[in-house]
Parts: structure tokens; C-alpha cells; sequence
């Protein structure tokens, strides 16, 4: 009985991360592709989104080198935007100022947004739950603990990581000083603890009203 079990729920997690969803593709060359997609996923050899341009058609892998943004559109009618992007660690080595570019360019989904910032979550991989809400899958065995939240400017090409689950007050703040240096007045306000560690979309908005 308990491998009958065990079997149900592989069978079920395995149903949940082949569906295909409704997308709107952006490529890197300005085309648009519609139909439907696989969600992304940031595994170490996972290099393609699966795609098809109807529902039972034939599977066409596309590289994702070549895709900008997914726009995918959940059974309730949620969307999710990802986007393909450079991840930057911001953090502070004997008082200098640090950033690290990861070694590869990540899927990104967009939690937040407002005129002056884009926020992400990244994860290693995501998946869309029974009630249309997407979750951010870390660990199963991997090294990839950590689900990280980043921000971008509207005009850069990077995306820079401010916080993340386990990330220590310290950090964010530093982190946060780093992203925010043209603006001093606003960094005093961080370094004043004014805003709690995993409010990263409060300091978001924050940031745009005080422009």
C-alpha cells in the first residue's frame, strides 16, 4: 500500500512539471511565438523550453538562449511573466564593495513591479499548484537551496540579488546599500533598519515614492 502511495504522488509531481501551459514567447530577435509552453526551469542541464503551437501538436525544443520573456497564463487564468536575465550578487569583502555575476544568465519571474523597479524571485525550478499560484522550488537533493529576490532598474541589462530565504539582516541591508548607492538619502533610511528583512517589495515602492 505505502508503494501505491509513493506511486501516486510520483505520478502526480510528474504531471505537474510536464504540463504545458498557454504562452506568449518574446525572442531575443523581437519575434513573438504563441502557443503553449513548459515552464522554465533553472536545473543545471536544462538548456530549452519546450514549446508547441497548438495544444497537440508536435513538441518543438527552443533554445533559451534565444527567448527573452514567457508569458505564461495559468488553468485560472493567472499569468505569470518570466525573463531570462544575468543574476548579480551584491555583498561586502573587508569593507569593499562586491559583485559577482552568476556564471549563467537565469529564469526570473516578476512578483513586483512598479515605475522605477522590477522585482524577481528565482528559484532552481517552479511549478504552478492546483489553485494557479506559482511556487518556487529549491533543494530535492541539489545544492540549489535558496530562493532569492533581486531587483531591476527599468534601463540596466542586469538583475541584482538583495535578499533571500536565510539571508541574514546584515546581508540584505548590505546588499541593499550596494543597489542603492546614487541614492544616500534613501540608503540612511535602510541602514536605520527601517524596513524588516523579507519586505523586499515594500522597500521597492519605497524607493519609487521617494523620487
Amino acid at each position: 500500500m505505502k508503494h501505491l502511495i509513493l506511486l501516486l504522488v510520483l505520478l502526480t509531481s510528474s504531471a505537474v512539471f510536464s504540463q504545458y501551459y498557454p504562452a506568449k514567447i518574446l525572442m531575443t530577435t523581437g519575434d513573438i511565438k504563441e502557443g503553449f509552453a513548459k515552464l522554465p526551469s533553472n536545473k543545471m542541464l536544462d538548456n530549452k523550453i519546450e514549446f508547441k503551437t497548438t495544444k497537440n501538436g508536435t513538441r518543438i525544443d527552443l533554445d533559451e538562449d534565444g527567448i527573452y520573456q514567457i508569458l505564461y497564463t495559468a488553468d485560472t487564468g493567472t499569468q505569470f511573466l518570466f525573463e531570462r536575465s544575468q543574476a548579480v550578487h551584491l555583498f561586502k569583502s573587508f569593507g569593499k564593495e562586491v559583485e559577482v555575476e552568476k556564471a549563467n544568465k537565469h529564469w526570473m519571474l516578476l512578483i513586483h513591479q512598479n515605475p522605477a523597479l522590477n522585482e524577481y524571485s528565482l528559484a532552481q525550478r517552479y511549478k504552478i499548484d492546483k489553485k494557479g499560484r506559482m511556487v518556487s522550488i529549491v533543494g530535492n537533493g541539489s545544492f540549489w537551496t535558496t530562493i532569492y529576490f533581486l531587483f531591476r532598474k527599468p534601463d540596466a541589462e542586469n538583475a541584482y540579488i538583495v535578499s533571500g530565504k536565510g539571508f541574514t539582516h546584515g546581508q540584505v541591508r548590505k546588499a541593499m546599500a550596494i543597489f542603492f548607492k546614487d541614492t544616500p538619502a534613501f540608503v540612511a533610511r535602510i541602514e536605520k533598519k527601517e524596513f524588516k528583512n523579507w519586505d523586499v517589495h515594500k522597500v521597492a515602492d519605497a524607493y519609487y515614492n521617494s523620487l
